[in-house]
């Protein structure tokens, strides 16, 4: 806040005292290089007190501290939050495709997918648990180097291929003490990790629900809810996405998801803003378990989805006309 005083000056006329001279008649004159004039009718200036502009609107209020994401079933409950409010920001004819449409989890925690698809007919979206620690782990690692400089995102991309490559090597999950203990529980962390999740969540989803109401899988029609796939055939559907997946489809699902995740982030407003930059922190994980080329058949993101560097200038062109159009 800028303060703003007004200044007043006042200068007194002071004549300096002499000692008294005897037997003179006159008294010398008072000397008049010593006398200050008082001020003139015109005073000297104030400073402006202008009231200063309201911040623009660019400023961001600070936003209320979030509570940490703990356990599968929060994750899962987070996911189909945002998921909800994807669906709310498509055009009534998009919406009435999908919103019926079943989000089905798979317990196992050492895959990483996350899909959409059909199985008799019926729609259906899919992610697996070790989806969601994969993004978890990303979010953590990235809160924290945010915060306090660190680079913890980093070590965290380089340990993980060789867990995935096992199967039995801890997958995904960000490996205990990877956060240091004096930064594991501060809240402002743990906020930012939250809408990190969400942000990279909020992508990958408005991607897959792309799939769907553009008609990629053709499946897609309103319908009535259903159940869903047994969770443990999911990995086995996943294989079926393979045969409409191709360029165009994909590069079409990239930037209805990214105006989707866009135009939800901005509805959400002032809490945190979705935006692309959650479909460029997943394109960055999995771009990195690409240039190890054995994980290539391992992690079924991977082999369900096109190269992950090939996507971000998709989304980045995306985003740029999805601004341009907000002007």
């Amino acid at each position: 806040m800028i303060r703003s005083a007004a200044l007043a000056l006042s200068l007194l006329a002071c004549t300096p005292r002499t000692k008294p001279v005897p037997m003179a008649a006159t008294p010398s004159p008072a000397p008049t290089t010593t006398t200050t004039a008082a001020p003139t009718s015109t005073p000297s200036p104030s400073p402006t007190t202008t009231t200063p502009p309201a911040p623009t609107a660019t400023a961001e209020a600070p936003r209320p501290l979030l509570s940490p994401l703990v356990g599968a079933e929060a994750r899962r409950a987070e996911v189909r939050a945002v998921l909800a409010e994807l669906v709310a920001q498509l055009t009534p004819a998009q919406s009435a495709k999908v919103k019926t449409i079943p989000l089905v989890f798979d317990t196992d925690p050492n895959e990483v997918n996350a899909f959409a698809g059909c199985q008799k007919g019926a729609p259906y979206l899919a992610a697996t648990e070790g989806f969601l620690l994969a993004v978890d782990a990303v979010a953590q690692t990235r809160a924290t180097d945010e915060l306090f400089g660190s680079k913890t995102y980093d070590a965290y991309t380089a340990a993980v291929p060789a867990r995935l490559a096992k199967k039995t090597g801890g997958g995904p999950a960000l490996p205990a003490g990877s956060i240091p203990a004096a930064q594991a529980d501060d809240p402002r962390r743990l906020s930012r990790a939250r809408e990190i999740f969400d942000d990279v969540v909020a992508f990958a989803f408005g991607h897959e629900l792309a799939h769907h109401y553009l008609g990629h899988t053709g499946c897609a029609q309103g319908q009535a809810a259903t159940p869903g796939p047994n969770p443990a055939v999911l990995g086995q559907l996943a294989t079926t996405v393979v045969p409409w997946l191709n360029q165009p489809t994909e590069i079409a699902a990239d930037t209805a998801g990214c105006f989707n995740t866009l135009n939800a982030g901005k509805a959400r407003r002032p809490a945190y803003a979705w935006s692309e930059q959650g479909g460029l922190w997943l394109f960055d994980f999995f771009g990195r378990l690409e240039s190890n080329a054995p994980l290539l058949v391992m992690v079924g993101f991977l082999s369900t989805h096109p190269d992950s560097r090939l996507r971000a200038p998709i989304i980045k062109a995306a985003a740029s006309a999805w601004r341009a159009e907000q002007k």
